[in-house]
């Protein structure tokens, strides 16, 4: 199968990086973008002389990476090293599973001279700083400094769930792809959604490593009414859809495909605790269509590939953006026929934990409703009233009935520095939305804090001839300050412009701002002042180039 520009443009780049140094390299692609392709095709792109290695924890990740490589080269001996199964001396790659090798005292890993391989790949890289993967990195010498080998990891997140960074074993995110720039350029199906609120309470379910404790999670939602408002939801928005539901535990699936069996719904649950044979039966019978949908629970969520899924249904809350997009990922891949994938989030009560949602990952308000409308139509809602009426604020918006609401009625006064950061900083932040913020610091500059696709934030400078990146910070308080510290350092003349308590901003405005908010052709209030008119332009798209979103 021929690749994809992007990649081609991947397999270059860990080429260029390698040559560069960079010898333990991380690749970030979301799900169905073909990652396994990519490094399917490592032995021909690099000339490969030596062994490849290919680590998994999975057993339906080594099967998928055997026979991929095997058809990307067929002239290779690609062989499974796992429980009952053994690599030969001579293959010439070993897909290897993780927990066979790793465990303490492995003597399988011992069988394996480092002196023969050059290439070693880890799928599903966000589990790659457990002791298990780290065992094999220090047997292969992955980890020193100076190592010739070659070391790539592959995800669809850098992000763990625990909180521990990447970076103690990957040097650099060499590569990476957002799921908004897939599904924008046509490589993955467009994600509508719709939200459903419940009357249960998460708010004494307690969180451990991330997320919440799924025992007592299972007995907060695995009840009656909220099953029962699951399958009604079914009904009415993913009926004849090929769906596939996820859950908290084997009894909470249970429970469910039997609630849409009762419904007259084909449907069964798949568990780590059924056997292999019956597992690939319900898995087959879902594919023929013999079953419209699929209770899981932690089983479907890494290495499922059924590209005919067409709606996601999530059961099971979660504070893990990682876990969250494996399970939408399982339904974004191309498919005759596909014009979307459905995702309904079902929200619970919460107080102090913070759900994530599809809204979270587009960088849309928590509470955001899509109403069955996809992403995309709703980024161009967004940009359009971002551009438009640039004094609305999209960040408060519950939806797009909300968000045509909000640009009938508009309060010029409601110019306030966004609360978050008003204790951080003296100066006069605009909100622009999707957590950006924005200080005008005149003669055509302003600077820009916003969120990357990894979840940091950035401060860029911004000018007519294009943009600079000046700093980063981990969350947007430290970014803000180090905003101010480089205004102070480097534009220290326009200081007195942006304190938001100058005298100057309690004064009618020029005529020059006038000239330009009545071409806007807003109709003014009497009482508008110079820092309230100064407030308005400043939430125009900046000269020059038009900028790409971050989030």
């Amino acid at each position: 199968m021929p690749l994809r520009d992007y990649q081609k443009d991947c397999l270059r780049t860990i080429r260029a990086h390698y040559r560069a140094g960079i010898r333990r390299q991380l690749v970030c692609l979301p799900t169905g973008t073909g990652k396994t392709v990519i490094f399917a095709e490592f032995p021909r792109f690099f000339g490969m002389k030596n062994r490849m290695l290919v680590l998994a924890h999975r057993e339906e990740l080594l099967t998928q990476a055997r026979d991929k490589i095997r058809r990307a080269e067929p002239s290779l001996s690609v062989e499974i090293e796992q429980a009952g199964r053994r690599a030969g001396a001579d293959s010439d790659v070993v897909v290897a599973s993780v927990p066979t090798l790793g465990r303490q005292g492995s003597r399988r890993l011992a069988r394996l001279d480092p002196r023969e391989f050059y290439l070693i790949v880890v799928d599903e890289a966000h589990h790659a700083t457990a002791a298990t993967y780290r065992r094999v990195f220090e047997h292969f010498g992955l980890l020193k400094n100076g190592s010739p080998r070659l070391l790539v990891g592959f995800t669809a997140t850098p992000k763990r769930g625990d909180g521990q960074g990447l970076d103690a074993v990957f040097q650099e995110i060499t590569y990476a792809r957002s799921l908004p720039d897939m599904i924008e350029a046509g490589f993955l199906a467009p994600l509508a959604a719709y939200r459903v609120e419940t009357d249960v309470d998460l708010s004494r379910v307690r969180t451990r490593m991330g997320d919440f404790v799924a025992g007592q999670l299972s007995k907060a939602v695995n009840i009656d009414e909220r099953n029962e408002l699951i399958v009604r939801v079914y009904t009415e928005r993913l009926r004849k859809r090929r769906t596939l539901c996820f859950c908290v535990d084997v009894a909470h699936a249970h429970s469910l495909a039997a609630r849409f069996r009762r419904a007259g719904i084909a449907s069964k649950a798949v568990t780590g605790e059924m056997p292999r044979e019956d597992r690939a039966s319900a898995l087959e019978g879902f594919r023929e269509g013999r079953f419209q949908v699929l209770t899981n629970c932690m089983v479907l969520t890494e290495g499922y590939d059924e590209p005919a899924v067409s709606g996601i249904l999530l059961a099971r809350p979660t504070k893990s953006s990682l876990l969250y997009a494996q399970m939408i990922g399982r339904g974004t891949r191309l498919h005759p026929g596909k014009k979307n994938v459905v995702i309904v989030d079902i929200v619970d009560v919460t107080r102090d934990n913070k759900l994530v949602c599809l809204p979270t990952l587009f960088g849309l308000p928590d509470n955001f409703d899509l109403e069955g409308h996809t992403t995309r139509e709703v980024e161009k809602a967004l940009k359009w009233v971002e551009e438009n009426r640039p004094w609305v604020r999209t960040d408060l918006a519950a939806s797009l009935r909300d968000l045509r609401y909000r640009c009938r009625r508009i309060d010029l006064f409601d110019l306030r520095v966004p609360e978050e950061i008003a204790d951080v900083s003296e100066y006069a932040w605009i909100e622009i939305g999707r957590g950006c913020c924005r200080l005008n610091l005149g003669r055509g500059e302003r600077v820009m804090v916003a969120p990357t696709i990894l979840g940091e934030w950035e401060v860029v400078l911004e000018r007519a001839d294009g943009e600079t990146t000046v700093a980063s910070a981990a969350d947007r308080r430290r970014a803000v300050r180090s905003a101010d510290a480089f205004v102070e350092a480097n534009r220290k003349e326009a200081v007195p412009l942006v304190l938001s308590r100058s005298r100057w901003r309690r004064q009618p405005p020029s005529a020059r701002q006038l000239d330009i908010l009545r071409r806007l052709r807003l109709h003014l209030p009497r009482g508008l002042t110079k820092g309230q008119a100064s407030h308005l332009i400043g939430m125009l798209p900046p000269p020059g180039p038009t900028r790409s979103p971050r989030s």
